[in-house]
């Protein structure tokens, strides 16, 4: 079963979306000091990250990757179908 050009658009918005999230977050979690990496990291993946706000060390990242990955894969998804709703609004 084949997707229309908007689901696979849409699904492949998604996966950049989750992969440049897993790079921005390793990059961070690299590069930042101990205090400084889990801010980042609970502001890039706000509101998801309430649910994992309280953990410290690898969990934090681990979720950070999983439930901020996920997030941003939905948005990603979404902003790509809402573009392309509106091309083709637009082209009526």
């Amino acid at each position: 079963m084949s997707l229309h050009p908007s689901g696979r658009a849409a699904r492949r918005a998604a996966i950049a979306g989750f992969l440049l999230h897993a790079v921005m977050a390793l990059g961070a979690w690299k590069t930042w000091g101990e205090f400084g990496r889990g801010n980042v990291l609970a502001w890039t993946d706000f509101p998801a990250s309430l649910a994992f706000m309280q953990l410290d060390g690898t969990p934090l990242l681990l979720w950070s990757l999983l439930a901020g990955g996920l997030q941003w894969a939905i948005i990603a998804a979404l902003l790509t179908l809402s573009l392309g709703w509106a091309a083709r609004a637009r082209r009526r």
